[in-house]
């Protein structure tokens, strides 16, 4: 008994001594900044067109689809309301680690992941980042390599210009260096999360390697910044030839160029992006991949063979006092292959397509934490009708036109 009370008073002592340590050791500071808006939106459209999330998430006009006199039951006038694009984050600044200074963004909204799950919540950002005098560590999902805050448009409706500008939020570890306060260069790999690119949905996990990025940026990122990147990816679409008997390895790759400017002096803005790329549908862009005709082997395997794209587009907005007036231009095209094209259902972003163009005019009115937009998007498809060997567009249908007005009121905290 008497060895029994001596453990008792052992365990005692060393948690009290416990409970001593830990109050003598304070725990990490962290600040938490919420933030978000509430947003109303309604739109209107004249053209049924490929669009996601009860219209919100919108691309082009559809391949038009004539009855039998004629008439292209595509036109018609369509309404909707939502407020799902309504958005809530939090910003959290944190203990010094490591010698670095730690931040932290977590950020969702009410769209889902696709059109199923539309207002069901979903993730947008969730990292950390450590920075040093002159580099930074990011760890997390957050916004693609591609995507250059400083460059994204300034649109009223949801996706900002996508699909001409990239819309794409990768897990991913990024690591940039700032060799002066004016020029740094940055390095991630990525894995694409639910911006998969088409066709099967773990091609880019079969393939066992990552979205690789490198990019080089030179301005002070307030009044002026111009940057190239380059990136590659492999996909591997299928573990079997056929009917799970014979197993495959073939393996696709895929390289993307990027170039912008960005130059704001004053209440004026101008940016201008361009990229050009090999199956770019996981940045929601057109185009995709395919099979090499003729490439077919004994086991009746065959090879891939990339579309081209390319996107171009430009932002002008001109603020005054509480006023801003703004205008967005796009055109993207599919550039053919680099093989002979035959073409994999769902493999592709509607490879029929030539071109498609948008131009977009914007005023917007901001009142505290009040804003008031209204915008008109013209978008046009022009679809091919003839394609030679490579899949170039040797002869087109006549453009079909969608026109979207919007008005969108948010109320920001």
């Amino acid at each position: 008994m008497r060895g029994y009370s001596n453990y008792i008073l052992f365990v005692i002592a060393i948690a009290f001594s416990i409970s001593v340590f830990a109050q003598e050791q304070p725990k990490p500071k962290f600040e938490l900044k919420p933030y978000g808006f509430v947003a109303y939106e309604l739109y209107m459209d004249t053209y049924k067109s490929v669009d996601s999330r009860d219209g919100e998430s919108y691309s082009y006009p559809l391949y038009p689809n004539f009855d039998k006199y004629g008439k292209d039951a595509n036109k018609r006038t369509m309404l909707e309301m939502a407020a799902f694009t309504s958005r809530l984050g939090l910003r959290v600044l944190g203990p010094d680690l490591l010698g670095a200074k730690s931040s932290g963004l977590f950020e969702m909204d009410v769209m889902g992941t696709k059109q199923d799950y539309v207002q069901l919540f979903s993730l947008r950002h969730a990292m950390f980042k450590l920075n040093w005098e002159k580099s930074e560590l990011l760890l997390g999902q957050t916004w693609h390599p591609v995507i250059v805050t400083e460059m994204i448009p300034n649109t009223v409706s949801f996706g900002a210009g996508a699909p001409f500008h990239a819309l794409n939020r990768s897990a991913q570890i990024r690591y940039t260096y700032n060799f002066s306060p004016l020029f740094r260069i940055l390095g991630a790999a990525s894995i694409h999360g639910s911006h998969r690119s088409t066709g099967s949905y773990d091609a880019q996990r079969y393939s066992g390697r990552p979205d690789v990025h490198v990019q080089m940026s030179v301005g002070n990122r307030k009044e002026f910044l111009a940057g190239f990147s380059a990136g590659y990816k492999w996909l591997t679409p299928r573990l079997f030839v056929d009917k799970d008997t014979i197993s495959t390895t073939e393996t696709i790759g895929s390289y993307d160029l990027h170039a912008f400017i960005m130059i704001k002096p004053a209440s004026t803005s101008v940016k201008l992006e361009a990229i050009y790329g090999q199956n770019l549908t996981y940045l929601s862009m057109i185009g995709g991949y395919g099979k090499k005709t003729g490439s077919d082997t004994q086991s009746d395997d065959y090879s891939y063979t990339n579309l081209n794209t390319l996107s171009v587009w430009g932002d002008i907005q001109q603020d005054i006092d509480n006023w801003s007036i703004g205008i967005f231009a796009g055109y993207q095209k599919i550039m053919g292959a680099d093989d002979s094209y035959t073409s994999i259902k769902d493999y592709n972003r509607e490879d029929r397509l030539s071109n498609i163009i948008r131009v977009s005019p914007r005023v917007v009115y901001k009142a505290d934490a009040l804003s008031i937009g209204l915008e008109y998007i013209l978008t046009k498809a022009v679809y091919g009708l003839t394609w030679d060997l490579k899949h170039n567009v040797t002869e087109t249908m006549d453009p079909v036109s969608n026109n979207r007005v919007l008005v969108r009121v948010a109320y920001s905290f």
